[in-house]
């Protein structure tokens, strides 16, 4: 149809003002989608109602019609989708899986009845619960004892390709490198006949033993023991926290930072940084934004809200605004250990001249380490696996044969492997659960992988809070359980890792966080000319240089629960030569003072395949002769032996 008139959109809107960008936005989106000025309105009203409410008083700006330009483009292409599978699609689906969902093994009234009463079958008519906070795994306890695990021949929930997916078939850009680490080194080959690698997990049991328990001082009414890394039964409760737990955990990680800093640096004495001080003394605090404590949570993180808070012992826990405009170079957020060197005047405000750097964790060189470094290969990937308009898992499908002609030593598996973020599970539009998804559409990739791997190579899957099949939406996560596992259908030979894991594998140490703290930071950070320019990197290297694996707070509202109470399991027991990130930010890969830090990526963005990471620990003697090490190679690190290829799907 023709673009529709300023006079009737401005009739059709009523008293709504329109800026002439917004006007030509209207008149682009009725002309694309075949809409009269009067659809339009109504798909306005719509969005208003949806998003703000009904708040008639919003005005439809350009910026917002935009979003509802999205919403026609999805409704478009869902009536689309449903024209090629034909006027009854839908409906016959929904009728095939119901039926096909009620395993019943009784064939009178009589019996049916009974089972149903007692429990022991379920009712094909009952809602499907969606979500994982019901204990789903529970609810088909009956069933399973009938029946082994969920059955990989459940229908698909598309009965023909989605359009995406066959876009995903044709792309062109299967294999292409986005980014590397260290290309110049020889590729890696390994015997077939190769021993295992050695993987110890780092978390120390007396580390475990400082965890500070959610509720020391009343009973344990409402706790449940949960099986956490290594089989053993911990009290733990992940829904409540009390505020002094919280305060205590924060006391001690200012406490423990102030102790090596005044050790790193040979201070004398550190100093209380709300007294008034007319030289320049040293302190350490955490780092706040003022606006929160005004109860501005909208309000991001300006060189202009800075806020120092202090520990119990070094200033009674008060706080003190920083004055940061002569300070020449910092990189800040809320949580942030620091310590600053300055003065305060009068009483009021520090003005900070410098922030000393924090002392590293022990980074020991090759020849001081106790385990003997030999070389393997890993590859890395983080969910979604699947496009975001099916469940057919085409993306892990094609992982999977990317691992088997690689032939790696160690797969991690990162998930979420069942999103709560799928766009067809937040619109109700999937009736099965979660456990039978990954039964039906990811047990069978995996199956694939461990018989095309040789025996030698390991494959760990880690949770992630986004996972409808892991039932514990805090970080941090124990690992999945054994009986998990079984249930959803995940093969032998796969072990579970904790979410954050850290591992050592052949020697060379690994720090893997499964939560999308870059993506967190990169909202609240403040810099000014920082020591490492490239923010994606330098992001990453704040987990580093806090020591923690979740260094911000307050976490984004929109962000699970992390754990005052798990401290020690976020805390890193040692320096990692490889962190890993994954995030929904662009994949890098960068080496900086020794140790990798990698963005992997995701292996499923929207409607189109994402990407992983192939990484390589080579010889020694393969990088004295690139070049990468100079002099004697037992002082260097494992980082000048690595490479790594961030590879598309």
């Amino acid at each position: 149809m023709s673009a529709a008139s300023t006079v009737d959109l401005l009739r059709a809107f009523g008293g709504a003002k329109l800026e002439p960008d917004a006007v030509a936005e209207c008149q682009s989106i009725c002309q694309t989608f075949d809409l009269s000025t009067s659809e339009l309105f109504i798909r306005w009203q719509t969005f208003l109602i949806n998003q703000h409410g009904g708040d008639v008083s919003i005005q439809p700006t350009r910026e917002r019609l935009l979003q509802v330009r999205g919403l026609v483009q999805q409704e478009q292409e869902r009536k689309l989708s449903l024209q090629r599978r034909g006027p009854h699609a839908s409906q016959a689906i929904k009728l095939t899986r119901n039926k096909e969902r009620a395993h019943y093994d009784k064939t009178s009234v009589e019996g049916l009845l009974q089972g149903m009463v007692s429990g022991s079958q379920r009712d094909p008519l009952a809602t499907p619960q969606s979500t994982k906070r019901v204990g789903l795994l529970k609810a088909n306890a009956s069933v399973n004892r009938n029946r082994a695990v969920f059955s990989p021949a459940t229908p698909s929930v598309f009965a023909e390709p989605s359009p995406s997916a066959i876009r995903f078939s044709a792309r062109t850009t299967m294999g292409r490198t986005e980014d590397s680490l260290h290309s110049e080194l020889p590729p890696l080959v390994l015997a077939s006949d190769r021993p295992p690698v050695a993987v110890r997990d780092l978390v120390d049991k007396a580390v475990e033993a400082e965890e500070v328990s959610s509720d020391e001082s009343d009973d344990a009414d409402g706790e449940k023991p949960v099986a956490v890394a290594r089989g053993a039964t911990k009290r733990m409760r992940y829904m409540f926290e009390k505020v002094g737990t919280r305060t205590e955990v924060v006391n001690r990680r200012i406490e423990r930072m102030a102790i090596e800093t005044k050790t790193e640096h040979k201070i004398e004495a550190l100093a209380n940084p709300t007294y008034a001080h007319q030289v320049d003394v040293t302190a350490v605090g955490r780092i706040l934004n003022i606006n929160l404590e005004e109860g501005l949570t909208a309000t991001p993180l300006t060189s202009d809200s800075l806020v120092l808070e202090t520990s119990r012992r070094l200033g009674n826990g008060r706080r003190i605004p920083l004055d940061v405009r002569a300070t020449p170079s910092f990189s800040l957020f809320p949580g942030q250990i620091v310590a600053v060197e300055g003065k305060n005047l009068k009483g009021t405000e520090f003005l900070v001249s410098q922030f000393r750097p924090l002392p590293r964790l022990p980074h020991p060189c090759i020849g001081e380490r106790p385990d003997v470094l030999s070389p393997f290969n890993a590859i890395v990937a983080a969910g979604p696996y699947t496009l975001s308009d099916n469940f057919e898992y085409e993306p892990l499908g094609v992982l999977v044969d990317h691992v088997l002609a690689a032939s790696p030593s160690v797969v991690f598996l990162l998930g979420p492997f069942v999103s709560e973020g799928h766009p067809m599970i937040r619109d109700g539009l999937v009736d099965m659960l979660p456990e039978e998804i990954f039964c039906a559409k990811i047990s069978p990739h995996l199956s694939r992988l461990r018989e095309g791997l040789p025996p030698a190579s390991l494959v760990y899957l880690i949770p992630s809070a986004d996972d409808l099949c892991c039932p514990y939406v805090s970080f941090p996560q124990p690992q999945y359980s054994r009986e998990t596992l079984l249930q959803m259908g995940v093969p032998e030979g796969i072990e579970s890792l904790d979410n954050p894991a850290q591992v050592s594998v052949n020697g060379v140490v690994f720090g893997v966080s499964n939560i999308d703290v870059l993506f967190h930071l990169v909202k609240e950070e403040v810099s000014r000319l920082p020591a490492l320019s490239d923010r994606l990197p330098r992001l990453a290297w704040h987990l580093v240089e806090q020591r923690h694996f979740y260094p911000l707070s307050p976490p984004p509202a929109d962000c699970a629960g992390v754990l005052a109470s798990q401290d020690a399991r976020l805390r890193m027991q040692t320096m990692p030569d490889v962190l890993i990130t994954p995030s929904q930010l662009k994949p890098f890969v960068r080496a900086h003072d020794n140790v990798v830090v990698l963005n992997p990526g995701l292996s499923s963005r929207g409607l189109a395949g994402g990407t992983f990471a192939k990484l390589s620990m080579h010889p020694q003697a393969s990088a004295e002769l690139s070049g990468m090490v100079l002099g004697n190679p037992q002082k260097a690190y494992p980082a000048s032996f690595t490479s790594v290829d961030i590879v598309r799907i």
